[in-house]
């Protein structure tokens, strides 16, 4: 038997809870005496109750496995939920859905070198995207720590900037029950991307950090400096007292000349203690399905053809970025290699799809 407490911080208790086993595969059913589940065996031994359970919010406080704040069972459902990287599945919906313009858009938003290119055709389509929230640990001297959004569309692994914004204003449906059918592949690819976006993401955040760090750097390292050298001219002076030995002489000497090489060490040690090393912890993601609309444009490139499929994101309202051919991140400045692979300038020279040189027209 368990416990919800009747009150209004409770119900989202009683949410929680109900959500909770829903996701872990459990079936639930409201009767007068409560909400009564039956769950998989595995999460039963788990959470070290029977697997069919009722919680009862009639029942006392000191009736074993309670669902209350700060009670075993509740302790035991948060570090299951916890232990895995929590999926929701919204669905977006759009009144209207953009159908023309996009010659204009693609030509104001990409840069396609020694390319022209024309909309083909276009079509609406269902497509999927993922928004990851990853959590970010900055450690140094101190620590900073934050959250931040990359989105990507699933069929093409182009990264979608702003839908975490542009989520809050969109007509939407959550579904929190049932399993996420996710491809291994696509989800470890898009991983491998993230370090490299939140590179440039975490650049501007952790701007006042890095400065606060390179501003202490600088003050140790003056200060250790200003140390070495007093010390350095102290010892020097010291030589020039009379009646001091040839052995004392030496030794003194030998410890002026090892200085530069202590002052070095202690710099080096300044310097790994304010470097920065940032730790990045996946924490959500949100399955986003949306309308959107595909769009099939044909790029000349001298005399080669060839045509690639873009995707207008209603979310952002404009077109994803293409995908590199080579490094498998998204750009909006592209060349494009014999082959007519799309590259991004950072995979200039041969292209790493398949080794053509890349086509250099103007």
């Amino acid at each position: 038997m368990g416990k919800i407490l009747n009150s209004n911080s409770n119900h989202s208790l009683e949410q929680f809870t109900e959500q909770f086993f829903l996701v872990h595969g459990a079936v639930t059913e409201h009767t007068r005496q409560g909400l009564e589940i039956l769950m998989p065996g595995e999460l039963a031994r788990r959470l070290e109750v029977p697997d069919h359970l009722l919680i009862d919010p009639k029942s006392s406080a000191s009736e074993p496995h309670t669902v209350s704040y700060g009670s075993g069972l509740l302790e035991r459902m948060l570090t299951t939920t916890g232990a895995s990287v929590p999926v929701v599945i919204s669905r977006l919906k759009f009144h209207y859905l953009k159908s023309q313009g996009f010659d204009r858009l693609i030509r104001q938003r990409f840069f396609l070198s020694g390319a022209i290119g024309q909309v083909e055709s276009t079509a609406a389509v269902q497509t999927e995207y993922l928004l990851l929230a990853c959590r970010y640990a900055a450690q140094s001297d101190e620590e900073k720590e934050g959250l931040f959004f990359l989105g990507f569309h699933l069929e093409t692994g182009a990264p979608a900037q702003g839908m975490e914004t542009a989520l809050s204003y969109a007509e939407k449906h959550y579904k929190t029950n049932g399993r996420v059918l996710l491809s291994e592949k696509k989800v470890r690819n898009l991983m491998g991307l993230v370090p490299k976006y939140a590179a440039d993401l975490l650049d501007s955040e952790l701007e006042a950090f890095r400065v606060s760090m390179n501003r202490r750097f600088r003050r140790d390292v003056a200060n250790l400096e200003e140390y070495y050298t007093g010390l350095k001219q102290e010892m020097r002076q010291s030589l020039q007292r009379t009646g001091l030995s040839d052995q004392l002489i030496s030794e003194r000497q030998e410890k002026i000349r090892l200085i530069p090489a202590e002052l070095s060490r202690k710099r080096n040690d300044l310097f790994k203690k304010y470097s920065i090393r940032v730790k990045l912890r996946l924490c959500a993601a949100q399955l986003i399905r949306t309308p959107a609309v595909k769009i099939l444009y044909r790029i000349a490139v001298g005399r080669r053809n060839t045509r690639i499929s873009m995707t207008y994101n209603p979310l952002t309202k404009t077109v994803d970025p293409l995908v590199c051919a080579g490094c498998g991140q998204g750009s909006l400045n592209l060349r494009f290699c014999e082959n007519l692979h799309p590259l991004c300038p950072q995979c200039g020279g041969a292209c790493p799809a398949c080794g053509k040189k890349q086509m250099n027209l103007r």
